[in-house]
């Protein structure tokens, strides 16, 4: 194991509600710094009963933000396989190469059961002030959560992840390429790392609406970066369809806190098996 740094006195600060994250998503350390565990249950599942993706890099984010006591920066994955509800992910982590303001880490997610591959991530923690920050990007124009009609269910059995996170579409039409959601966690969790990781995985559902069609798939290969920090009950996600090609499609998914202020981006792409039916049916 490589020494991590102390974070230096001008370094980004560590998330706060770190200890909040850890028990929103069921994270368990154990007496391995670099080892946790993740039961899969209906909180951290999406609508197939298998874990949710934005769920499983959020958690790995977590567990390396909790052992190097730095922000995540940013956070890839490539994902390779699924784990029904009622499994246990286990965690291993690898902290690459720790310096003054950052670290560049790695995590592996596994079946703790039979040690098949789940989820290989890369993250990179730190950053620091120097008093150039800046935001381009600006929110659309949409109305506020309360004006909005909550999202129907996602699964049969409205137990997923995207079901008990409070989702409100703040502006959506079929074949359109810009679709726009409220989203909501437990207090400001939907505004931390982790949380924005785990939500920006809804691009895939946005694109069914640029699509027009429900569909089965899965996840390939997923970035988020952070942008901004802000305490925010609601973002709001402006998720951008690219295109769909050889049945993978691909897309962008920008995050705005409450008051417009840009916290995070995503790209991602995601193999789509098979057309289920008309836009909306639970189980897309």
């Amino acid at each position: 194991m490589n020494e991590v740094a102390p974070a230096a006195s001008d370094a980004a600060p560590q998330d706060p509600h770190l200890a909040d994250v850890t028990q929103f998503f069921g994270l368990q350390s154990t007496a391995a710094e670099l080892r946790w565990l993740l039961p899969v249950t209906y909180e951290v599942a999406g609508a197939t009963g298998t874990m949710h993706g934005g769920c499983a890099l959020a958690a790995a984010v977590a567990a390396l933000e909790s052992v190097t006591g730095r922000p995540m920066a940013a956070a890839s994955a490539q994902y390779l396989a699924r784990l029904p509800v009622g499994g246990c992910a286990a965690i291993a982590l690898d902290i690459g190469a720790s310096g003054n303001r950052m670290t560049q880490a790695s995590a592996e997610i596994t079946d703790a059961a039979d040690g098949r591959i789940i989820l290989r991530a890369l993250v990179s923690l730190g950053g620091r002030q120097l008093g150039i920050d800046q935001t381009w990007a600006t929110a659309p124009q949409v109305p506020p959560p309360e004006r909005c009609e909550p999202r129907g269910p996602t699964s049969i059995t409205g137990d997923s992840f995207t079901d008990q996170a409070d989702i409100r579409l703040a502006g959506q039409q079929p074949g359109e390429r810009h679709v726009r959601y409220w989203a909501r966690l437990d207090g400001t969790l939907a505004s931390t790392g982790p949380g924005l990781t785990a939500l920006a995985d809804l691009l895939p559902s946005g694109m069914r609406v640029s699509l027009d069609a429900g569909f089965r798939g899965s996840s390939l290969d997923n970035t988020v970066r952070i942008s901004g920090e802000a305490e925010s009950d609601w973002v709001l996600l402006d998720i951008e369809s690219d295109a769909v090609h050889n049945a993978i499609g691909n897309g962008i998914v920008r995050i705005y806190a409450a008051d417009g202020g840009l916290l995070a981006t995503g790209t991602q792409s995601f193999a789509i098996t098979r057309i289920t039916g008309p836009l909306g049916s639970p189980q897309q």
